[in-house]
């Protein structure tokens, strides 16, 4: 057997594997021989069928199958010749499949990459430090009292802070476009859950009044379709409609399951917990830090066939419709999705080069306090743990993010920290990108 390989890229091979003749031929005669034995003709007893009768009946599944395992074997054998461990697949290209002559196939796929991390000391983080002040506590309340907030119409402009109800739709070049229509659609102005300037060009208007303006996307639009192009707007105004907002005393209380000492005991549990979200968002902003400089440190090629698994993986997290398999689906999910997947790809080849030749394993003492932190949260903690027990893939994802915990550990005792004075509300509420556009619902 002859076996060759080819370097397509960085971690694409072709391996071209070239079976004898006679190799292929003694396969093919051995199962007609099996067959033969076994096969059932009409005028022939049990094993005393001819060959030359077997062979014509049955010659080309025969011939059909042989080929097939005797691919599936060689290829197996190629591989593990020429140290090579594909990564999903092998796409198989048969190059010459005529009887009597050399079977002869290609095999192209993609490996692992070979990469040792390097430059862990010259990742710079930048550690917030901040706490929980009184008028954190105070804008949190004011923050509960919006969201159970009664909307009552009025009759006036609307200003910032007010809720509008609109229809809408806009126009690129005539063309209607994905997102650029609603019916009756509730706008907070001033909150930003649609483009700043769109919002802006509501303001002083009053119910039952239309307006009409062009709209250019930023270039950095997250929607590519429409980034950079100018948009023309028709919006009518329904109504205008003002925040009142609850009191804050004791029955407010009550409503977040306050039973003692009504608005102090509010606030104190409020403390509680956005003491503890604070350092869980001084963690998170370090481990992007962290992440990203391991990142920057360390390019390395990934694997196609990774990327679109974990592309596949990222929009079935977002029901993203599974069934939809035509080109246009594919280019989408590519544009939403790709990104993110390739980051998460690149940190997951990272960690798991970084956890094996730093031999860094899983503690499962903090694996075990992650679950029970997790768990307190519910109102019965011993049956969620009972339920990570008895999940192996909930219980894989924990002892996952466990590691990168501890990777992250380990690079942050060589990387350069320098430490910064922030606030509850800069740490917990990171800088919105000016493209975003929420549901205005």
């Amino acid at each position: 057997m002859q076996v060759s390989v080819e370097t397509l890229s960085d971690l694409e091979r072709r391996v071209t594997v070239q079976v004898p003749a006679e190799r292929l031929a003694k396969e093919i005669q051995d199962r007609l021989l099996s067959l033969s034995r076994r096969v059932k003709v009409d005028g022939f007893r049990p094993g005393k069928v001819p060959l030359k009768l077997v062979k014509r009946l049955y010659g080309d599944q025969v011939r059909y199958e042989a080929v097939s395992e005797l691919m599936e074997n060689t290829l197996h054998e190629a591989l593990t010749s020429e140290k090579l461990n594909p990564l999903g697949g092998p796409k198989i290209e048969p190059k010459n499949l005529e009887d009597g002559q050399d079977l002869e196939y290609s095999a192209t796929f993609e490996i692992m990459p070979e990469f040792d991390p390097t430059g862990f000391e010259n990742i710079g983080v930048e550690r917030p430090t901040a706490e929980v002040t009184e008028q954190d506590v105070d804008n949190m309340l004011q923050n509960l009292r919006q969201q159970r907030a009664t909307w009552h119409e009025v009759e006036r402009s609307a200003a910032q802070g007010d809720r509008v109800r609109i229809d809408f739709e806009g126009t690129i070049d005539g063309q209607s476009f994905a997102g650029g229509k609603g019916e009756n659609v509730g706008v907070v102005l001033g909150k930003n859950s649609m483009l700043g300037d769109f919002e802006n060009r509501l303001i002083g208007l009053n119910a039952g009044m239309e307006t009409e303006f062009d709209l250019t996307f930023p270039e950095s639009y997250q929607v590519k379709d429409v980034a950079g192009k100018t948009a023309h707007f028709r919006v009518k105004l329904h109504a205008v409609e003002e925040a009142h907002l609850p009191e804050v005393d004791d029955v407010f209380a009550e409503n977040f399951d306050i039973k003692e000492n009504g608005v102090a005991g509010l606030r104190q549990s409020l403390r509680e917990n956005m003491e503890r979200e604070l350092r869980e968002g001084i963690k998170a902003v370090v481990k992007r830090q962290v992440m990203q400089g391991l990142l920057d440190a360390n390019p390395i090629p990934l694997p196609k066939v990774l990327i679109e698994t974990e592309v596949e993986h990222l929009a079935r997290q977002l029901h993203f419709p599974a069934g939809a398999k035509d080109e246009k689906t594919r280019q989408l999910k590519t544009q939403l999705f790709e990104p993110e997947a390739s980051r998460r790809v690149a940190l997951g080849l990272l960690i798991s080069r970084l956890a094996t030749a730093q031999e860094i394993k899983v503690d499962e003492r903090r694996v075990r306090d992650y679950l029970e932190i997790a768990s307190s949260t519910y109102q019965e903690p011993a049956e969620v743990l009972r339920w990570y027990e008895q999940t192996p893939q909930a219980l894989d994802s924990v002892r996952a993010l466990v590691l990168e915990d501890q990777i992250v550990d380990w690079l942050l005792e060589r990387a350069q920290i320098t430490e910064k004075a922030s606030t509850f509300a800069e740490i917990m509420t990171p800088a919105k990108q000016p493209v975003e556009q929420e549901s205005a619902e």
